[in-house]
């Protein structure tokens, strides 16, 4: 390959980069639902040249990936179109997982990585510190039903399966009490084109509650 050709393929590589990094910053924006002028403000920039990151017209500094991986909660390999993941999650290794008739441990793969992926998107700190928590204790319960199961090995808990299922429950209890503090900012209609494993966990849980507690 000569000078040139070499030249050429690293200003396109160079190019991609930056489209890669424009996008991702233009589509963490609009998902938070706040206006480039705030962005910007919040970043430090003016909202001219938060417009021309945006647009992919200039290049930024490492130091403002950096600022903006901090202040929509991704990492900045996700910000430069590196990786796929916003957090950092690696779940590659387990998508093959083996699935029975009952249940599609795949799915709930699928799943997880979506939603893991989505958390740092939100803009309610309140609500972010809400599932985190909600999720890691219910993970945590998980593994103890696993451990006592002989899945996995009981020195990995400090507590008493009985008291730290108990304790657990009774932390979730209060996370609950917090879900009517965050402000509801639902609203109608899909972003997604396509089903996602999220839509069927989410379809599996409905169905799940209303055969438990909806008699005929």
């Amino acid at each position: 390959m000569s000078n040139l050709e070499e030249k050429k393929t690293e200003k396109q590589e160079k190019n991609d980069k930056v489209s890669k990094f424009a996008t991702k910053l233009s589509q963490l924006r609009k998902e938070r639902g706040i206006s480039q002028k705030k962005a910007a403000t919040d970043l430090g920039i003016s909202q001219a040249l938060l417009s021309h990151y945006e647009k992919g017209i200039r290049e930024c500094g490492l130091d403002f990936v950096i600022r903006c991986g901090e202040y929509y909660g991704v990492t900045t390999d996700y910000l430069l179109g590196v990786s796929d993941s916003r957090n950092g999650l690696d779940v590659s290794g387990l998508e093959n997982a083996v699935d029975d008739e009952e249940m599609s441990v795949s799915t709930l793969i699928q799943a997880t990585k979506y939603l893991l992926n989505l958390i740092p998107s939100g803009a309610d700190s309140r609500a972010l510190n809400y599932i985190y928590n909600y999720y890691i204790l219910c993970v945590y319960r998980g593994t103890i039903t696993m451990a006592k199961a002989g899945i996995l090995p009981k020195e990995m808990f400090k507590l008493d399966f009985t008291l730290g299922r108990e304790l657990a429950s009774a932390a979730l209890a209060v996370e609950d009490a917090k879900f009517v503090f965050i402000e509801d900012k639902s609203r109608t209609g899909s972003d997604l084109s396509e089903k996602t494993a999220l839509h069927t966990v989410i379809e599996k849980a409905e169905e799940h509650i209303l055969n438990t507690f909806i008699l005929e």
